[in-house]
């Protein structure tokens, strides 16, 4: 059974996707997002990408030794994941409500009934081994360990909402035609965020703050979100239309809504992608919010109200700013104009003319190290030309010849 598919504009007003494509209202990205994800039209472009050679400048390729879908990062990669995964923290804890970052294991022992029931919602999408006698699943993502320890605590009302969060490493069985550097691996890095909350008005409540940290993310890299609405079922959009249209209303912004017809009981009611177009005119997921209303129960965790009565949580599901390498996909995807200079491995290389320029090279760089910025001396004995050229091919954004003038 097909999708139903309409789009939702910021004043709340509902228009069948055929007929926006008709106004003039509709931005270039969005045509191709509607056609994309609501018309299934595939696009013929000719245009290409050079993100890949620009990740591999900066360290990030497949792993050669290893299965499809597995990467690998050099020194330089390694300090972009650093730091895009600290950024990922800096943004989650200036949403407003407490967060515990917490860890868990990668492997799960599907004898566990509670492993059962949250494996079975990821089908052959998931990792599984033998070890000994025991039949063991790799984590999907960071939700059931959080869930885990969610479930062991003595919670009341008053305790919520709280976060917990985790940058964790994810396996998931891609296929290996679908595997593609950046955007979809076997092993990715997820900044997941789950706060849980008393009841679904809360967690609609809370949606807009978390939503602006994904905002504020994207907007400082000079790019901008299409976001479709998935919601799980026609009675869902019923009970749900307002605070959906609220969605639209605070975006300021006209959003595709995709209202599922295919009758499967999911543990979200609505599911926000925000997806960008890249280069190669591709509709891609960089991250997306899901309000959760079974897990809870299905995973035992509860709280209990001033009455001691007994609850189960509404849970969120975010990542912030998205999947590590989908965020790091959409930098490169658009490299020259979004690209930002605190993520660049070195901001600044100075270029003595000669040797006896060394020494002035050094005490900049000492006199300026209380400064937030990478500086390094090239000062190797090549010809000066070939090291400005050698700086721009490993993408230095600033480049200063020290010499005698």
């Amino acid at each position: 059974m097909n999708n139903k598919y309409f789009v939702l504009k910021a004043n709340g007003e509902i228009v069948e996707p055929g007929k926006y494509l008709e106004s003039s209202q509709c931005s270039k990205n969005f045509r191709v997002f509607i056609e994309r994800e609501a018309l299934n039209k595939k696009l013929d472009s000719d245009v290409k990408s050079d993100y890949v050679s620009y990740a591999k400048k900066l360290g990030f390729d497949w792993e050669p030794n290893s299965d499809s879908g597995f990467m690998r990062f050099d020194y330089k990669a390694q300090l972009i994941m650093r730091l895009v995964k600290e950024y990922a923290r800096q943004l989650v804890y200036e949403i407003g409500f407490p967060i515990y970052e917490v860890r868990g294991a990668n492997f799960f022992d599907m004898s566990y009934p509670v492993v059962q029931a949250y494996a079975g919602l990821y089908g052959d999408r998931l990792f599984q081994l033998s070890a000994g006698k025991k039949k063991l699943v790799m984590s999907y993502d960071a939700s059931y360990p959080q869930f885990n320890l969610a479930g062991k605590y003595s919670l009341r009302d008053k305790n919520l909402p709280f976060g917990h969060f985790s940058i964790s490493d994810c396996y998931r069985l891609e296929q290996s035609g679908e595997c593609m550097l950046f955007v979809r691996q076997r092993r990715f890095f997820m900044p997941d965020l789950h706060p849980y909350f008393k009841d679904i008005d809360e967690a609609f409540k809370w949606f807009p703050k978390m939503e602006k940290k994904l905002l504020e993310s994207v907007r400082d890299i000079n790019r901008h979100y299409e976001i479709v609405v998935e919601v799980s079922s026609e009675k869902n959009w019923s009970k749900y239309q307002n605070q959906i249209k609220e969605i639209a209303k605070n975006l300021n912004q006209d959003i595709l809504v995709a209202i599922l017809m295919d009758g499967i009981d999911r543990y979200w009611i609505i599911n926000v992608d925000y997806k960008i177009i890249d280069q190669l005119g591709q509709s891609r997921e960089i991250c997306c919010i899901q309000i959760d209303v079974n897990n809870a129960s299905r995973l035992d965790i509860s709280y209990l109200d001033k009455n001691s009565k007994k609850h189960n949580p509404v849970i969120i599901h975010a990542a912030i700013p998205g999947g590590i390498e989908r965020y790091l996909y959409m930098l490169f995807d658009n490299f020259r104009k979004s690209f930002p200079l605190w993520l660049y491995p070195a901001q600044i290389r100075l270029v003595p003319v000669n040797k006896k320029h060394l020494a002035f090279c050094k005490r900049l760089v000492l006199n300026n190290s209380q400064l937030p910025v990478r500086i390094e001396i090239d000062d190797r004995d090549e010809h000066l030309n070939k090291r400005i050229k050698q700086a721009h091919e490993d993408l230095v954004p600033f480049v200063v010849v020290i010499g005698d003038k």
